[in-house]
């Protein structure tokens, strides 16, 4: 018998959302997405976001990637960010998350393919946020290209931080901290 890979979260937590690959569990007043089998975000990391990305949120946003929605809020929270629009090619996660924010919009769409369709990559975000998660030497490689690209959408004095996993190693999280402007 092939056992249930969300056992544990069946077990330990109560499903608050599923809709396609997307799940969302609730346990110990703390919340988790899961597509597919993969743990994509939790509410457990607001402080990462408070402590990297609120301080430097300010002006036109633009975030790549919603998971739970964490980031957009703690950006969202400082009246320095006049609008944030948030990039997510998951229609399931946007559906968990549900309706955008005041001074927020959601694009449904994958960012590779919304920044082709630029006839003209110039700056127009004063903060950029990249949640992106890898998992592989790949993955890197393309985040890596990706960050050339969205360099060039950031204004004069902007800055840019992607997410860092702290249980990632620490030549990785090393790479990825050389990508922050």
């Amino acid at each position: 018998m092939e056992k249930d890979p969300f056992q544990f979260w069946t077990d330990n937590a109560k499903l608050v959302f599923q809709r396609g690959d997307v799940r969302v569990y609730s346990m110990d007043e703390e919340e988790y997405l899961f597509v597919d089998q993969v743990m994509y975000a939790s509410t457990t990391e607001r402080g990462w976001y408070t402590t990297h990305a609120y301080p430097r949120a300010k002006g036109k946003c633009l975030e790549i990637g919603l998971g739970l929605g964490v980031a957009s809020k703690v950006m969202l929270a400082t009246r320095a960010v006049t609008h944030l629009l948030t990039v997510e090619k998951n229609e399931n996660v946007i559906a968990a998350f549900g309706r955008p924010l005041s001074r927020h919009n959601i694009l449904n769409v994958d960012v590779n393919e919304w920044l082709s369709k630029f006839p003209e990559l110039v700056p127009m975000y004063d903060f950029i946020f990249v949640d992106h998660y890898t998992f592989e030497e790949e993955e890197l490689v393309e985040i890596e290209e990706l960050s050339v690209i969205l360099k060039q959408l950031l204004k004069p004095g902007g800055k840019i931080v992607f997410w860092v996993d702290e249980n990632a190693p620490d030549e990785d999280q090393e790479q990825i901290r050389k990508l922050w402007i």
